[in-house]
């Protein structure tokens, strides 16, 4: 009974969200013509990420975001979770004692403020970085390398523009463009779909192939 609730409940959230659902002809058409912002939206970005940080930021709306921090560790290269939570009030947000589980999983702290200090962002930042994004239609921001950009979800996937620092050389090209998970598009530019966990796994012409 449980396995059949499951079930529904997931097939419930898939027909729902296909009436939201992006496309690659979608992804494509919005780079076409916001190219010029999206690429002026990651240098934005990398101005306002502090040197040995990375933040991934998804919105939900102006004012509540998924946000995730991630901090470098003193003379090494890896980098250690710093605060990780979901479905953020910016302007009400509580924090409140981190449960063991919280400790090893969500990061070093439960304290937006904390983030947000380390950062040097305000919330007056995040709904600045929120503008930038709705104008280019997308809907959240990492600083990995590549950079990502999030354009929408078809699904529990999501669609997304992965940001180079420089062109591709044709070894890159070669990587970045298996017509499943990433292709590229132009100079510095990949178009890249992340699968959930059920469902499409590829961008969704790769399966007529």
């Amino acid at each position: 009974m449980r396995f059949k609730i499951l079930l529904f409940c997931v097939l419930s959230f898939l027909m729902m969200s296909c009436g939201h659902s992006k496309r690659k002809s979608d992804l494509i058409a919005n780079y076409e013509k916001h190219s010029a912002e999206i690429q002026e939206l990651t240098s934005y970005f990398t101005k306002i990420v502090p040197k040995n940080y990375i933040v991934q930021i998804r919105y939900e709306s102006s004012d509540e975001i998924n946000l995730e921090v991630y901090e470098k560790l003193h003379d090494s290269l890896d980098n250690e979770l710093l605060f990780r939570k979901w479905d953020i009030d910016i302007d009400n947000y509580i924090e409140e004692p981190q449960t063991n589980y919280e400790e090893k999983y969500h990061g070093k702290t439960n304290s937006f403020k904390l983030a947000k200090n380390k950062l040097n962002w305000t919330n007056e930042t995040i709904e600045k970085l929120y503008n930038k994004l709705e104008s280019v239609n997308c809907i959240g921001i990492s600083n990995w390398k590549p950079m990502e950009i999030e354009y929408g979800n078809n699904a529990l996937g999501v669609y997304s523009y992965k940001i180079f620092e420089k062109g591709l050389s044709e070894e890159q090209i070669k990587k970045y463009n298996d017509g499943c998970n990433n292709i590229y598009l132009e100079d510095n530019v990949v178009l890249s779909y992340s699968g959930g966990a059920i469902g499409m796994q590829c961008f969704e012409d790769y399966y007529k192939k």
